[in-house]
């Protein structure tokens, strides 16, 4: 331990308990984790004279495969957004559940550096875990001054952060619950949508039939490059246009035959790559991808995740007018077996993170001339399957829609 007594802290020694406990009772009132965040880096400055934390906490809600930096003031812009909980500092801390002094343990800061190397750019000298059931909720970086820190002050510390991490448990499972419930009321308002939207498109598409029939025998009798032969065409278009949002309609009311297959998601991933790639290099856009050998099949429809693909991936094309790189990967969730995780990332201008939860929503677009049903039709396909779709913002700034699917149960079921 005699470590300890060089590392930190020049604040003042925590004598009284009655700050602890407080601090204690405080956590537990505060259910919104971002206001947790903030809260406790703030009794971390008072109580231990911090000079900076960086925190980031388990995005349970999707699949928690990431943990996502909490904006809690100062710059920051150059450490990382989310920290993979399959990367190797989570998966340290995982195992070992302790704190890691970075400018003290240096075997194994030399084995972590890779994802460290932003953090000790900016002197963080510690690095917390926040543990609640032996279940890793998230992790706080930290810069402490170079004095001395007696075993008793350590001690508190430690007790702090378990504290912190029983509350952030908490307010993580309550956003949890939040989410379910989100998504309940999400299944009822489609399924009351699909009601309307099965009997408007009946209705519809006999008056639209007639109308395209009757505008194209008008076509005929136009002198060819006339206006009334431009307008013609233009009416037809249009024709068209309401006709493909009919079918959009119908698409998200029709009741399916919730039988799934077992795919092969990289077979699948491949041919959707191999029918755009020729619009892709047209549109000067590369496409990476990086698929998980030996993966296990996904339980789910391969005609609808080659349409939810198609879709996600055209969405990425026009993120993309003036060309970029489209980036595609699979893998087997290293926290959840039984979970295949797909995601497909651009390099466009990317979402707002208060319009990312709205994507999915019928007839909300942010394109303009966009009937704002692709991708609640994905949603809607992919939470069939007992899986999850959500945005995050790309490594390079742009757009990664992720998709979480169910994995084929059972080896003789992987093989039909």
């Amino acid at each position: 331990m005699g470590w300890w007594r060089q590392l930190i802290s020049g604040h003042r020694p925590l004598q009284d308990p009655r700050p602890l406990s407080e601090f204690e009772v405080t956590l537990m009132l505060i259910a919104d984790p971002e206001q947790l965040t903030v809260h406790f880096v703030r009794k971390l400055h008072e109580l231990a004279g911090i000079e900076e934390a960086v925190v980031y906490l388990a995005n349970r809600k999707r699949s928690a495969e990431t943990f996502s930096r909490i904006d809690c003031g100062g710059s920051v812009e150059d450490l990382p957004a989310t920290l993979s909980l399959s990367g190797r500092t989570m998966q340290w801390f995982c195992t070992n559940q302790e704190f890691l002094p970075l400018d003290r343990d240096e075997e194994v800061v030399d084995y972590l550096r890779g994802e460290l190397e932003p953090f000790l750019r900016r002197s963080v000298n510690l690095a917390c875990p926040l543990v609640a059931m032996d279940r890793l909720v998230g992790a706080v970086f930290l810069r402490i001054p170079q004095t001395a820190l007696d075993i008793g002050d350590l001690a508190k510390l430690k007790a702090l952060f378990r504290q912190a991490g029983v509350a952030f448990e908490n307010a993580l499972l309550l956003e949890e619950r939040l989410h379910q419930n989100e998504r309940m009321l999400r299944a009822e308002q489609l399924a009351t949508i699909g009601q309307f939207a099965a009997g408007m498109a009946h209705e519809l598409r006999n008056p639209l039939t007639a109308i395209r029939s009757t505008v194209q025998f008008l076509v005929c009798d136009f002198a060819n490059g006339s206006e009334q032969q431009r307008l013609a065409e233009g009416l037809l278009g249009e024709v068209d246009r309401l006709d493909q949002i009919v079918g959009s309609l119908v698409a998200l009311a029709r009741p399916v035959d919730n039988s799934p297959q077992h795919v092969q998601v990289t077979e699948e991933i491949l041919a959707c790559v191999s029918f755009v790639e020729t619009r892709g290099k047209s549109q000067g856009i590369t496409f990476k991808t990086d698929l998980q050998d030996g993966i296990r099949k996904a339980s789910c429809n391969s005609a609808e995740l080659r349409q939810v693909l198609l879709n996600v991936i055209v969405n990425a094309f026009q993120a993309m007018p003036e060309g970029g790189t489209l980036s595609i990967k699979a893998s087997e969730s290293d926290s959840d077996p039984s979970r295949i995780l797909i995601e497909v990332a651009d390099e466009g201008v990317g979402i707002a993170t208060d319009l990312r939860h709205r994507v999915f929503e019928p007839f909300f677009t942010t394109k303009p001339g966009g009937t704002g049903l692709g991708l609640a039709i994905c949603g809607n396909i992919i939470r069939r399957y007992n899986g999850e779709i959500w945005i995050d913002q790309a490594e390079g700034g742009g757009t990664a829609v992720r998709i979480a699917l169910p994995a084929s149960t059972s080896i003789s079921e992987e093989g039909t």
